[in-house]
């Protein structure tokens, strides 16, 4: 997969063309973003532990909005291949961390002991080729120093599509939908997970997994995702100084 992504990368060279609508652009540009659509996106920090998803994480977050342009970064890496832009994904994650400190704000993400990102079945991971979850983590482990279990989570069976689905529907869905192997459960017991996905809708699939790694003696999670419709518009990061 490394070496067709170097291949990928000298057919269509990175930094040249705006990872959102394709114009041109230099290699100086944030996230590889032109001005336009960098302004169009919503960078913000949004607290999504509420009443329902207590009792499953320690925290709970998502970094940016679902508009428009947030959309065509997660699909061009999901739908289009485009997984170099699993390293800007990771980029904006670790800098809205890196401006949470800033503001003197608790960041309990950089403290946790290992990634695990949400898995996706195996049938669709056989025709995608990549989860895309575990791509973003890639990358998000080595900015944070934090190892990844990228096989801790198992998608036992194949669910119907969320999409249509009311709150409850859901919930049923992706109950017992996941499992976790007798020897990753040693090795997570009573750690701190950092439980990471690329979207947030209404919390099924993430509070799922939380509750099986929990069940499994996993000492808390923190849960964090690129983009959530509930995120509001407030443009608080990029941050370039990094975690100190």
């Amino acid at each position: 997969m490394r070496l067709a992504e170097t291949i990928a990368d000298l057919v269509f060279p990175q930094k040249l063309y705006c990872n959102c609508c394709g114009k041109y652009i230099d290699e100086t540009r944030t996230y590889g973003l032109c001005d336009h659509c960098i302004k169009s996106m919503s960078f913000n920090m949004n607290n999504l532990r509420d009443i329902d998803n207590q009792i499953y994480f320690n925290s709970a977050a998502a970094v940016m909005g679902y508009g428009l342009y947030e959309r065509q970064l997660i699909f061009g890496l999901k739908y289009n291949g485009r997984t170099h832009l699993a390293r800007e994904i990771a980029d904006i994650l670790y800098d809205a961390l890196a401006a949470q400190l800033a503001e003197g704000k608790e960041c309990p993400w950089i403290y946790d002991d290992y990634i695990v990102p949400v898995p996706i079945h195996a049938r669709k991971l056989k025709e995608r080729g990549f989860n895309q979850a575990e791509k973003i983590g890639r990358y998000l482990s080595k900015r944070l120093d934090i190892p990844m279990v990228s096989n801790a989570l198992t998608r036992t069976r194949e669910t119907e599509a969320q999409r249509g689905l009311s709150v409850m529907e859901r919930e049923r869905n992706l109950t017992d939908a996941f499992e976790i192997s007798p020897k990753v459960s040693m090795l997570l017991k009573d750690k701190k997970i950092l439980l990471l996905d690329d979207i947030y809708t209404t919390g099924a699939t993430s509070k799922e997994c939380a509750k099986t790694l929990l069940e499994a003696g996993a000492g808390r999670i923190d849960f964090l995702a690129l983009s959530s419709a509930k995120s509001k518009r407030h443009e608080n990061f990029p941050c370039k100084e990094g975690l100190k």
